[in-house]
C-alpha cells in the first residue's frame, strides 16, 4: 500500500479554473509543487472529456476524473468508461423536452443536442465547440448516442419537479442553486464512484485522500475523501456538508488550502 503519498482530487469551474479570466497563478504553482513533493494531483470534473479544452489540459494532471465519475484514466490508462443506455436516452430525454427542459448528452468523445438557438443561447459551451471542436459536436442521435450524462437547463420548475420521482429511478441528480440546471448521472455513479476506482487501482488508503469543490456534483466527493474542502466560493449547500473550507478561487484558496495540510 502506498501509505505516505497523498491524493489530491480538483474540480475544475470555479475551484481551480474560471471561464474568461483561466487559472489563478497560485494555483498553477501549487499544483507545480504538489508533485514535485511527491504527490498526485487529480482533475475530478463534471465535464466530460469531450469538453476539456487546452487551458485546463496544460495544467497536466497525471490521472482524470470526468463525467461526474464516468471516466477514469491514469497516466493514459482508461480504468472506467460507462456510458448511458440508448433505451434509457430514448425514455428521459423526451420527457425532459416535454417537461420544457433544454438538453444536451455529454460524452467522451463528443457532446450532442438539438442544435438550434435555443440550445446555444442555454449552453455557451456550445458556442466554442461549434467554432472551434467541431468534430465534438453533434445533431442529437438518441438511438446511437454515445452519453455518459445528461444535462438539462429547467425553463418550467413545476414540470420539472413532477419529473423528478422518476428521474431518480435511473439518475443521480445535482442541482444548483444559483440557477435552473441540472446533471444527470447513472444512478449510482459520482465523482466519490470515480475516487474509489483510482484509489483502488492505486492502492492509496482513504485517510490519504483531499479534494476541492465548489458545486452540487462536489458533495460526494467531498463527503467521501479524508480532507473534503469547499472553495470560499462555493454553492450554500456545499459550504455547509463540507469538513473544510477554503477563501475563494481568486483569493488563492487551493494554495493556501495545500499549504495548510503540510502538502506543499
Amino acid at each position: 500500500m502506498n501509505a505516505g503519498r497523498r491524493i489530491v482530487f480538483f474540480d475544475i469551474d470555479g475551484t481551480i479554473y474560471e471561464a474568461g479570466k483561466g487559472t489563478p497563478e497560485s494555483t498553477r504553482r501549487a499544483l507545480k509543487r504538489l508533485k514535485e513533493n511527491g504527490h498526485i494531483p487529480v482533475m475530478c470534473t463534471g465535464r466530460p472529456k469531450a469538453s476539456l479544452f487546452p487551458e485546463v489540459l496544460e495544467l497536466d494532471f497525471p490521472a482524470l476524473i470526468c463525467g461526474a465519475g464516468t471516466y477514469v484514466e491514469y497516466e493514459g490508462r482508461v480504468l472506467r468508461n460507462l456510458l448511458l443506455p440508448n433505451q434509457l436516452l430514448l425514455q428521459a430525454v423526451p420527457r425532459l423536452e416535454k417537461a420544457g427542459c433544454c438538453v444536451i448528452l455529454e460524452g467522451p468523445e463528443y457532446l450532442s443536442c438539438r442544435l438550434n438557438e435555443k440550445s446555444f443561447h442555454y449552453f455557451k459551451i456550445l458556442d466554442r465547440l461549434r467554432e472551434e471542436y467541431p468534430d465534438r459536436l453533434r445533431e442529437m442521435e438518441l438511438a446511437s448516442d454515445r452519453a455518459c450524462k445528461l444535462s438539462a437547463w429547467i425553463l418550467d420548475a413545476q414540470a420539472f419537479e413532477r419529473l423528478v420521482p422518476e428521474l431518480k429511478r435511473a439518475f443521480e441528480l445535482a442541482r444548483y442553486e444559483t440557477f435552473p440546471y441540472v446533471e444527470l448521472m447513472p444512478k449510482g455513479v459520482s465523482k466519490a464512484d470515480g475516487i474509489r476506482i483510482l484509489l483502488e487501482e492505486l492502492d492509496i488508503p482513504l485517510g490519504n485522500t483531499y479534494a476541492f469543490g465548489d458545486g452540487p456534483n462536489d458533495l460526494e466527493m467531498l463527503q467521501y475523501v479524508q480532507y473534503g474542502t469547499a472553495m470560499g466560493n462555493a454553492e450554500e449547500s456545499v459550504l455547509g456538508s463540507a469538513k473544510y473550507r477554503t477563501e475563494g478561487i481568486w483569493e488563492d484558496g487551493v494554495a493556501r488550502a495545500l499549504e495548510r495540510y503540510g502538502l506543499i
